[in-house]
């Protein structure tokens, strides 16, 4: 390519090891290019610099080094990746979708980390029958004819994908009224949410909700559908208080 051109390529997936060290997340010297090259150093980017433009995700995010995480958390913030080794600084691109996956049993994120994930979804196994039973028929489906299983669902992620694809055009020309605003504000106080990001992703994902369901206008069926999303795990203030423990959302929307 030549300079100001630009190509398409498909979005990276990069996955993030568990027990992978700070240098192959952020990026190093590579010390043998270096000796090649006389002893300018050679910067070797990490999974950070791989993920951007794309999502990063991370397997069991609880389990890895607190001081990684927030090193993730903050280049998800900033949108830069920022690596000072012996004498050499190296400032890049870091854009990224931020995707994470724990199992609580195994041990909690520190509250303050929690907060910078801006929405958690709760996975659980079916608990009807015959949905169990078409869950486990399809995964067989899948291991045994690979190929004829994406060709059966092609045209279903077709759909989905220009859906996605249409919803992106139209978020930009979304709007939310100030009237939705104070609603969104009044649900964060009332729940007792510390943190101003609540407020601000509640109010970018009823936008994306309501440009994905086809509207330019956000109504208060989005607020409260993205509500239990963007507050689930910012509720969590004792042991064994209930996540949504607190005032109706019902009755918020009501008044």
């Amino acid at each position: 390519l030549q300079y100001n051109q630009s190509k398409s390529i498909p979005t990276p997936f990069v996955d993030l090891p568990l027990g992978a060290t700070e240098d192959r997340v952020l990026g190093s010297i590579d010390f043998s290019s270096t000796l090649k090259n006389g002893g300018k150093p050679i910067f070797s980017p990490g999974l950070l610099a791989s993920a951007n433009r794309g999502i990063l995700y991370i397997d069991e995010v609880n389990l890895l080094s607190a001081h990684l995480v927030d090193v993730i958390l903050d280049a998800a913030a900033m949108g830069v990746n920022t690596v000072q080794r012996e004498g050499m600084m190296k400032v890049h691109p870091a854009k990224f979708m931020l995707i994470g996956t724990m199992n609580p049993e195994e041990g909690e994120l520190r509250p303050q980390l929690l907060d910078r994930f801006g929405l958690m979804v709760d996975v659980a196994a079916p608990t009807d029958v015959e949905e169990r039973c078409e869950v486990v028929r399809q995964r067989m489906q899948y291991e045994r004819y690979p190929v004829e299983f994406g060709a059966a669902w092609a045209d279903a992620e077709k759909d989905l994908t220009e859906q996605i694809k249409a919803a992106q055009e139209r978020l930009p020309n979304v709007i939310l009224n100030d009237e939705l605003l104070l609603l969104i504000s009044k649900i964060c106080t009332e729940f007792k949410v510390g943190s101003l990001r609540a407020d601000l992703t509640m109010y970018k994902a009823a936008c994306a909700l309501a440009a994905y369901r086809g509207r330019l206008e956000v109504v208060p069926e989005d607020v409260k559908d993205v509500t239990e999303w963007v507050l689930a795990h910012r509720r969590r203030r004792q042991p064994f208080e209930s996540p949504m423990d607190g005032p109706s959302m019902d009755d918020l929307l009501d008044e």
